[in-house]
């Protein structure tokens, strides 16, 4: 039977940063937080007037199901937004074996029009690498690779599906890494995602510097989709013609993801108040084109403060995480309160 407790002072410390905004969130709003003891990943808010709120995970219950379930599929969305006529990159979805062999049971005919990796292959062909790799259906970045070369394709995509039935190879847009959050069609808070990076002190290997650094993650509850073998760092560093034995320079800076997503080790800058008036209207309309009362929008731009030029929607969630911003310091955390106080008082 699932067991509900309601969320206390005493053990808050041992939460992470969103169980603990809820916890503080419903307090000022007269509320409590009731979460299933195992994982403190189901749970409900109880209002003032003791209405119930399921929660589950980040959701909490804002968004309608139809457009959360367009949000989660990467391909739809990508499809939807240029329908919309808002940038966002191309892509070719591709499904696995195992997906195109129970298909073809139900339906010989519509299995055989599947995509598979030689329909990304002549994507990539088409668009030039490097191109991604990402599940169709995911977050926090996990499982998502980057491919400079036609070998380095075809082992993505034949690892990524083995664990997944649908995934999206992409086309690799430069620029920075923005998340703006959208709450009833008004930018929220915005910032800048820096991605997983190490500093020399020109004695330390990266492999140790790694260590060191995934520790630190591990400390803070964040970084639970990396490892030290994870071979996306091997390839980046690679990338750079470096390996995990070289010893960097003191101070010298050295990214180890090409992505910068704050579940992987990313690191935030808060841009909220540097954002013009056009790049709230494009997030605005993002969430609006998919039907999401609260969204992430995911951008990807030269410089994201001097407007949208060159941006690129690269994705929308319909559950953002406020962990990594809450976590970035005392006032992030009183914002990312009164966000989630925003989202209750409802």
């Amino acid at each position: 039977m699932l067991e509900l407790e309601t969320l206390r002072d005493e053990n808050l410390h041992l939460r992470r940063p969103f169980l603990r905004l809820l916890f503080e969130a419903a307090a000022e709003l007269g509320g409590s937080v009731e979460v299933e003891t195992r994982f403190g990943h189901l749970g409900q808010y109880v209002d003032a007037e003791g209405t119930r709120r399921p929660i589950f995970g980040t959701a909490l219950s804002l968004n309608s199901d139809a457009a959360a379930a367009i949000a989660a599929d990467k391909d739809y969305t990508a499809r939807l937004l240029q329908r919309h006529g808002l940038p966002a990159p191309d892509g070719q979805l591709i499904v696995s074996p195992a997906f195109r062999k129970s298909l073809g049971l139900k339906d010989a005919r519509a299995a055989t029009r599947l995509p598979d990796t030689q329909s990304a292959l002549r994507f990539a062909a088409s668009v030039g690498f490097p191109v991604y790799t990402k599940p169709n259906k995911g977050s926090e970045g996990a499982g998502i690779s980057r491919a400079e070369t036609k070998a380095e394709l075809t082992a993505d995509i034949k690892h990524l599906l083995k664990t997944h039935s649908h995934a999206r190879v992409e086309q690799a847009i430069p620029g920075r890494d923005y998340r703006v959050l959208v709450l009833d069609g008004e930018v929220a808070l915005a910032y800048e995602r820096l991605p997983f990076t190490v500093t020399g002190d020109g004695t330390t290997p990266l492999s140790g510097l790694l260590a060191e650094a995934l520790q630190g993650l591990s400390r803070e509850r964040r970084g639970c989709k990396l490892s030290a073998d994870d071979p996306r760092i091997a390839r980046h560093l690679a990338a750079q013609g470096l390996t995990p034995q070289d010893t960097p320079a003191k101070g010298a800076a050295i990214p180890l993801l090409p992505s910068a997503n704050v579940s992987t080790g990313g690191t935030i800058r808060d841009v909220t108040r540097q954002l013009p008036p056009e790049v709230h209207s494009l997030a605005h309309a993002a969430a609006a084109s998919i039907g999401l009362t609260l969204a992430g929008v995911d951008i990807l731009s030269p410089d994201l403060e001097s407007g949208t030029e060159g941006a690129v929607i690269l994705e929308v969630n319909s559950a953002p995480g406020l962990d990594g911003y809450a976590s970035a310091g005392p006032r992030e955390w009183d914002h990312a309160r009164q966000i989630v106080i925003k989202m209750l008082d409802r």
